[in-house]
């Protein structure tokens, strides 16, 4: 009987991990919105050349980056349907 109990254990694992693992390589859903142009299923890291309104539709946050290439730690998060106006020379990364 724990030999049983033991193989569903670990076949109830497998498909937790089946399922949640995937998820994270994948795109945002929605798109994110930086001066009137859309970029869809956003993924990765996006450059503020100048004085930007950036509008999250995506179902994940946007981290904003005081510096080029999304390099450092972030200082603002834009949550879903949120705008906010980020100053030029940042950039916004995307899970």
């Amino acid at each position: 009987m724990r030999r049983v109990g033991s193989t569903l254990a670990t076949l109830a694992a497998a498909g937790v991990l089946a399922f949640t693992v995937p998820g994270s390589a994948f795109a945002a859903n929605g798109f994110l919105e930086i001066d009137g142009i859309r970029h869809s299923a956003p993924r990765g890291c996006y450059e503020i050349a100048h004085l930007s309104t950036v509008v999250n539709f995506a179902d994940k946050p946007a981290f904003v980056h005081n510096v080029p290439g999304c390099a450092n730690g972030f200082i603002q998060v834009i949550p879903p349907g949120l705008a906010v106006q980020v100053p030029g020379t940042h950039s916004i990364f995307v899970e």
